[in-house]
């Protein structure tokens, strides 16, 4: 297995690299990794980098999301409250900053700047829950919200971050798992063509069924050109995907972020 320290992201010379974050929901590692309900899946790790010792930091599904974008949970362990929304610096406002371009694609929004707690028929809900750039009030109240936007497929130029959330049956929040691995299977392959030489898709999981790590043991998957064909073992958890990204993009780290390992993006 590799170590982290052997593809840090600071080696990289990319300055202005594309990455894909897709969030996936509530099932632990070893419900994904070698289960047959997702074969595609499991090839994306198999000629990817798995992570595989990677802990999602609580429960349930919203302090996961602010954790993964601003290094903190913010009070919200236990409960997926969203009626009151969390004033803290972020990846999205710190990305915005730097004049980096990012989206939020959410399946299942009605359209951007959607305040609603859901939207959609069951189960194929949009949940506010599980859109955390609009749970950030320097986003939702101000024109960044222009930039959470619905996902109707891969865009033809994608931006240089890009945080995409399936709905609540195509995530495996509340469906089959094997519907997600069709729908990644769908959209992956079109997603790196347009990516392009120094693009990056990560996919993982908001949280597991067990309490490892805060809140439980996840599979997390990295592709894309140059990728290594690896298992990493270095434990990892939220935080550290959150200063991974951070240092890629050249911004601070926040919260826990600062004090973790990053998750390694590229190779050098």
């Amino acid at each position: 297995m590799l170590s982290v320290a052997a593809c840090d992201a600071s080696s990289s010379t990319h300055t202005r690299p594309r990455v894909v974050l897709i969030l996936l929901e509530n099932h632990e590692y070893s419900g994904i990794v070698g289960n047959p309900c997702c074969p595609y899946i499991n090839d994306l790790a198999e000629h990817g980098t798995l992570f595989t010792d990677y802990t999602a930091v609580t429960h349930p599904s919203l302090p996961n999301y602010l954790a993964l974008t601003s290094g903190e949970t913010h009070g919200r362990v236990g409960t997926d409250n969203t009626t009151m929304l969390v004033d803290s610096p972020n990846l999205f406002s710190q990305l915005s900053s730097r004049g980096i371009s990012w989206r939020a694609y959410e399946q299942s929004i009605p359209g951007p700047c959607f305040r609603g707690l859901f939207a959609g028929s069951k189960p194929n809900l949009y949940a506010l829950k599980h859109d955390p750039a609009m749970m950030y009030s320097d986003v939702s109240g101000s024109n960044l919200c222009r930039f959470v936007v619905p996902w109707t497929g891969p865009p033809n130029v994608l931006p240089q971050f890009s945080f995409v959330t399936p709905n609540e049956c195509t995530d495996m929040h509340s469906c089959d798992a094997r519907l997600t691995d069709d729908w990644l299977r769908q959209y992956v392959p079109e997603l790196l063509k347009r990516l392009g030489l120094d693009g990056r898709i990560l996919i993982t999981w908001d949280e597991g069924d067990t309490n490892l790590g805060g809140g439980g043991h996840v599979a997390t998957i990295l592709i894309g050109p140059g990728v290594p064909h690896a298992r990493v073992s270095t434990p990892l958890n939220h935080y550290s995907l959150l200063g991974g990204l951070e240092n890629l993009f050249r911004v601070p780290r926040l919260g826990h972020a600062r004090t973790v390992r990053p998750l390694p993006l590229f190779v050098p």
